[in-house]
């Protein structure tokens, strides 16, 4: 059991760069993330549109639309705290100025 906690940790520090001290690094880092948080939220939104558009015509999605919901929330529950753990371990890197 230990060994899995002592796994997750290192990818938690590997997912977070808190080993990483370099600007050119952290920065791309972040944007992507910032940008897989907003490509997550309009999918998040097509998602939510598409049961409305359903419920209206009377369509009953199959079992794998809904596992692509929940897999959708878990990204989405998954992106925010590593972005927010990310820009917080290194607001130092990010902000500073060559």
């Amino acid at each position: 059991m230990r060994k899995i906690q002592r796994f997750a940790d290192a990818c938690w520090e590997g997912f977070t760069l808190q080993h990483v001290s370099e600007k050119e690094v952290v920065t791309p880092y972040v944007v992507f993330f910032i940008l897989t948080f907003i490509f997550e939220l309009f999918l998040a939104l097509l998602f939510i549109s598409s049961v409305f558009i359903f419920g209206s015509f009377g369509y009953q999605p199959n079992f794998l639309y809904y596992l692509s919901g929940v897999i959708l929330m878990l990204m989405l529950l998954m992106t925010v705290p590593l972005l927010m753990t990310t820009i917080k371990g290194n607001k130092t890197i990010i902000m500073a100025k060559k």
